[in-house]
């Protein structure tokens, strides 16, 4: 992902990495195509989506179930008696050649066929071979909701697949950091607290790590679902980053504890930390993550346990390297920046000398030199000069993960130290939503933020107002000019309103999902339905709770647009007064204008 090299990320070159990392993730899809070979039953399953989602990896699976191997070539193999795979459609040569293989499969339904194919290739094919109306419709239908079937034709659009899924997203971590894969090396110097690869394999086997790493996954993928070759790749750069075995120990040799310090901890490295920012910029996964702005975002008692942590609890001491917590041995004894250091994530770079967090805070709030306070706030609040990165950034992102009790719980740890401060608001409604569960407190909240953003009117009483168009293509929806005068065009009582997840039916059968978007329903038409993710929740619930302006995204602002013209142009008027919506009155209100009415003088000319 990050380098020319990438040679391990395709499944005909992982053999050697295999052999190592063990056995494949074991995914819905591998297992749905799996009972399929092994029942024999004719058809066609066509899995569709971008490289790194895992196709190869499915076929293989589809050919061991069917007791043959994954063929070297991309063209139609029957890898056992009456069962066929296509590894890659766009692996042949031309056009012509993909057309003339798919129209072979689709006229043959009494075999078993495989089929593998990017979705511009797919489209392709399916014009050339022009499929009946009913089979491209399933191709559509698997596109926009992720799967479709139809006479013995399936297709899955393994694009939807989310590795932040229930059952998955445990497998996925493990096959990067489980135990027996940083069992140590000979001369390992990680007993000495010297490797940083190990410390941060080990901090991403803890559970609450896990599932704090799990919420900003599903924030980022909120924009753009990752591949699984994404999320690997992240977790790679994460635990190892530039290192190897050999680097640790000759820097572990050379330079003792102080060789490695949190700059190389998995809590900065996931959000792109060392990485050039051309190179970051290849992973949409990486650019959500770092839209998180954890590290940057400042919170006043976070902040204070890194300056004086007497107060806090023993956990956060533990983290800082308080010698107190992790060497009361030594406590009586005078003692050095790095006394209380258990691993390199503790440890930070000055130009002092590398200390722990704990000893830092100490040097900047107590030391009486002011040359050391000098040196110590600049690299709290600069960096160490080679990789600018401040200490109080990659302490708050430490907090983040390894604290988040001490915050107060898992959402609690988000609204305090990201930029999105719902997220875990969205995500425990949507998935009330994919159960059918109650869900009309959280809709009026959202209908109230909805009127704001669009005509200033601040109240859920009326129901979701829609505005006249011309009003709204004036303005853009949450931005900071008042949206007044908003004139309107009609209501959408909250009972003619829904919330459902995208994800549903056949989808949540075949592929490993989760629910971090919610759909808003207007009539059950599911041409008037707002997708709604994390940034335009973010800003739905901003505008609801502090009814002022609200900054976000051109994309989620141009959705909001569509949705309402959507809304104007397919709903009557309510009525033929002319009303506005008049964001000043207490409470909201829609008042009613009466215009001025002129008759003819009887008897004029």
């Amino acid at each position: 992902m990050f380098s020319a090299d990438q040679s391990g990320a395709y499944r005909e070159h992982f053999a050697d990495m295999a052999s190592a990392l063990g056995d494949d993730i074991a995914t819905k899809l591998s297992g749905f195509v799996s009972r399929w070979a092994r029942s024999a039953a004719p058809g066609i399953v066509i899995l569709t989506g971008n490289a790194g989602t895992g196709k190869t990896a499915i076929a293989e699976a589809y050919c061991k179930a069917a007791g043959g191997e994954l063929p070297e070539s991309d063209e139609l193999v029957e890898v056992a008696s009456g069962q066929h795979v296509i590894k890659d459609l766009s692996g042949l040569p031309n056009a012509e050649a993909r057309a003339r293989t798919l129209r072979l499969v689709l006229s043959h339904g009494e075999s078993q066929t495989l089929i593998c194919a990017n979705e511009g290739v797919l489209r392709d094919a399916f014009g050339d071979v022009q499929v009946d109306s009913e089979t491209a419709g399933v191709l559509e239908a698997a596109l926009r909701s992720g799967a479709a079937a139809s006479d013995g034709l399936t297709i899955v659009n393994v694009n939807r697949q989310r590795p932040t899924g229930d059952r998955m997203w445990n497998q996925v971590l493990d096959y990067v950091t489980r135990e027996d894969l940083w069992a140590g090396c000979d001369g390992c110097p990680s007993l000495a607290g010297g490797c940083p690869m190990r410390s941060n394999a080990e901090q991403l086997r803890r559970a609450d790590v896990r599932e704090q790493l799990r919420t900003l996954v599903r924030l980022a993928s909120g924009e753009a679902v990752p591949t699984l070759r994404e999320v690997l790749a992240i977790l790679a750069w994460a635990i190892v980053g530039s290192n190897g075995c050999d680097d640790v120990k000759a820097g572990v040799r050379d330079l003792g504890e102080s060789a490695f310090v949190a700059n190389e901890g998995y809590f900065t490295r996931l959000l792109g930390g060392g990485l050039e920012a051309n190179t970051a910029e290849r992973s949409p996964l990486l650019i959500g993550l770092r839209r998180s702005g954890l590290g940057r975002v400042s919170d006043l008692e976070v902040d204070g346990w890194l300056r004086d942590a007497s107060g806090a609890t023993e956990a956060v001491r533990r983290i800082a390297g308080d010698p107190h917590v992790t060497r009361p041995d030594l406590a009586s004894e005078r003692l050095t920046g790095l006394a209380g250091s258990l691993s390199p994530l503790d440890r930070v770079r000055t130009a002092q000398g590398e200390m722990t967090f704990h000893a830092l805070g100490e040097m900047v709030s107590t030391d009486e030199d002011p040359t050391r306070v000098e040196d110590g706030l600049t690299a709290l609040v600069r960096g160490d000069g080679a990789t600018n990165v401040p200490v109080e950034r990659l302490w708050r992102q430490r907090v983040y993960f390894e604290a988040a009790e001490e915050l107060g719980g898992s959402p609690a740890s988000s609204r305090r130290l990201i930029n999105f401060r719902h997220v875990g608001d969205l995500l425990t409604l949507a998935s009330k939503a994919s159960v059918g569960g109650d869900t009309v407190i959280e809709l009026s909240e959202l209908i109230r933020g909805l009127n704001f953003l669009v005509t200033g009117f601040s109240s859920p009483n009326e129901g979701l107002i829609v505005p006249d168009p011309a009003c709204l293509f004036a303005r853009d929806p949450g931005s900071f000019r008042p949206a007044r005068p908003s004139l309107v065009h009609s209501q959408v009582q909250i009972d003619d309103l829904a919330l459902r997840v995208p994800d549903r039916g056949l989808v949540e059968e075949v592929l490993d999902i989760d629910h971090v978007e919610i759909e808003l329903v207007v009539r059950g038409d599911d041409g008037l339905v707002l997708r709604i993710g994390p940034r335009m929740y973010e800003a739905i619930r901003e505008a609801a709770a502090y009814r002022g302006p609200v900054g976000q995204g051109v994309a989620e602002m141009n959705d909001l647009r569509g949705f309402y013209g959507r809304l104007a142009t397919q709903l009557e008027a309510t009525d033929q007064t002319l009303r506005v919506a008049d964001p000043d009155s207490t409470p909201p209100a829609l008042v009613t204008i009466s215009l001025p009415h002129f008759t003819a003088r009887r008897g004029a000319r």
